[in-house]
């Protein structure tokens, strides 16, 4: 299965991106990294686990996220969470996905764009993000890949992407279900 996602070339539909910020969800070999934009003060770091079998990429502000995910913030203000952290490196950002879709975009831009999104959900104590996924499975529940594309707003404007490619079945988990959905911190 393992071999089939590595090798995988699938034509997704025109809504959905495998790109973030420059860098592809299908790659064979997707680096754990995180990179920093000092001028956009934007992250975007991508992750592999599983193999291989769960790709992710995501630009955020966040830091918690980024510490979330074993990087070093505290360069950025934050205590040490994790020995052995991972390094951060410095590099101009493009804060735009490979569909257009792009940081400070309107959340009626981006649903003329995209059209409407499998699932949507509202967070923050002042319900000020809103959040859409769009997805699709490739292939079958025994045997596939799901693509899920995540944007998350703040008081209309595009603030947050992700992009998540899972090998189905998954790793000991349902690799279909979107349950925790959004998997950002509010």
């Amino acid at each position: 299965m393992l071999a089939a996602l590595s090798l995988l070339v699938v034509a997704w539909p025109a809504h959905l991106t495998t790109t973030l910020g420059g860098v592809n969800v299908e790659r064979t070999a997707l680096d754990r990294v995180c990179r920093f934009d000092p001028n956009s003060k934007f992250f975007l770091y991508a992750s592999a686990e599983c193999d291989g079998g769960h790709r992710s990429i995501t630009l955020t502000r966040d830091r918690r996220m980024v510490e979330a995910q074993g990087f070093d913030t505290t360069r950025f203000g934050r205590k040490p969470q994790f020995e052995g952290a991972a390094q951060i490196t410095n590099a101009a950002l493009k804060l735009q996905a490979g569909n257009g879709i792009a940081i400070g975009m309107t959340k009626s831009a981006v649903l003329k764009k995209l059209g409407k999104p499998a699932r949507t959900a509202v967070r923050g104590a002042k319900k000020q993000y809103w959040c859409a996924l769009y997805k699709k499975l490739n292939g079958t529940r025994e045997d596939g890949v799901i693509l899920r594309n995540t944007y998350i707003f703040k008081e209309d404007k595009l603030i947050e992407m992700s992009l998540n490619l899972d090998s189905v079945p998954g790793c000991g988990e349902d690799s279909i279900s979107d349950q925790g959905w959004p998997w950002s911190k509010f």
